[in-house]
C-alpha cells in the first residue's frame, strides 16, 4: 500500500510559510557570502546581529507554523507527526550540508583561523567569534562535524523519498527508520557539543552575552528540543505503517486461503 497522506500533510498556507522561511535563509546565506566577499558589507557587529536574527528565527517559528490550522481543518496526530518530520529533516540536513560540510573541507587548509578580513568565509568566521573552537585547529570539533555530514547527506536522500506519494509502505517504513537513526545521531552530537563546553566552564565562548545567549544557546538549543519530538513522530508513523502492513498481509492471506492450519478452527 501507499500513504499519500503522509507524503503531503501540509495545508497550503503552512506550505507557503515553510517555503518562505527556508527560502529567506537561503537568500541571506548567499547574499551575505557575496556581500562580504565583495566588500559590499563590512564584517561589523551590527551586520552580525542582523544576519543571525534572520538565520535563527526560522527554527523558532517552525513549531508555531506546525500548529497553525486553517479554519475547519482537522488533522490527525499521525498527519501532524508526518508534517513535523518532513519539515524538520530538510532543516537539519541543510544545516549539515551548508555549514558543516564547507567547514570540514576548509579545515585542512586552515581557512577558519582568526582574521579581521573574513571575506567569503564570513558565515563560518562570525560563528567562530562566539565559539572559538571553530576558528582554531580543534580536532574534536572537526571530528564532531565530520560525523554529522554523512548523516546530513543520508537524511537529504531519505527526505526526497518520503515526499513521494507512491512510496510503498515497506519503503516508507525503512526510510523512517533511517530518519530515526539519523536524527538520533545528530541529537547525540549536539548534546555532546553542549556538555563539553559546559564542562569547560564556557571558556571557549566569545562575544560576551550575545555570543553566549543568542548564538550558543538560542540558535542551537532548538536542535536539542525539536529532535526529541521528531523521534517520537517517526515512531508514530513506523508503528502505524507496520500495524497496517501486518493487517493487510493477514487479510490477503485469508482471502487467498493461505492462512496456517493452526489458525483454522477444528
Amino acid at each position: 500500500m501507499e500513504s499519500p497522506e503522509l507524503a503531503r500533510p501540509f495545508a497550503p498556507h503552512r506550505q507557503r510559510a515553510y517555503v518562505g522561511l527556508l527560502s529567506a535563509v537561503g537568500v541571506v546565506f548567499v547574499f551575505m557570502t557575496i556581500a562580504e566577499a565583495t566588500g559590499l558589507l563590512p564584517p561589523t557587529l551590527t551586520v552580525d546581529v542582523a544576519a543571525n536574527l534572520i538565520f535563527g528565527i526560522p527554527v523558532l517559528l517552525v513549531p508555531l507554523i506546525l500548529f497553525w490550522k486553517a479554519r475547519g481543518e482537522q488533522r490527525s496526530r499521525l498527519q501532524l507527526a508526518a508534517e513535523l518530520t518532513l519539515i524538520y529533516v530538510p532543516l537539519t540536513a541543510g544545516s549539515q550540508l551548508t555549514y558543516e560540510l564547507p567547514f570540514i573541507l576548509g579545515h585542512p587548509f586552515n581557512l577558519w583561523t582568526a582574521t579581521t578580513d573574513p571575506g567569503w568565509r564570513w558565515l563560518w568566521w562570525q560563528y567562530g567569534l562566539a565559539d572559538t573552537r571553530y576558528r582554531s585547529d580543534d580536532p574534536w570539533i572537526f571530528g564532531l562535524e565530520f560525523a554529522a555530514v554523512p548523516v546530513g547527506i543520508m537524511l537529504t536522500i531519505v527526505w526526497m523519498r518520503l515526499l513521494r506519494k507512491d512510496l510503498p509502505d515497506e519503503s516508507r517504513i525503512k526510510s523512517l527508520w533511517l530518519v530515526f537513526f539519523g536524527i538520533a545521531v545528530l541529537l547525540t552530537g549536539t548534546v555532546v557539543y553542549y556538555v563539553a563546553e559546559i564542562r569547560a566552564g564556557f571558556s571557549d565562548i566569545g562575544q560576551g552575552a550575545y555570543g553566549l545567549w543568542f548564538k550558543f544557546v538560542v540558535e542551537n538549543v532548538p536542535y536539542m528540543i525539536l529532535p526529541v519530538f521528531v523521534l517520537y513522530a517517526a515512531y508514530l508513523q513506523i508503528d502505524y505503517l507496520t500495524r497496517r502492513a501486518a493487517t493487510t498481509g493477514t487479510a490477503a492471506s485469508v482471502s487467498d486461503g493461505t492462512e496456517s492450519a493452526a489458525s483454522v478452527p477444528a
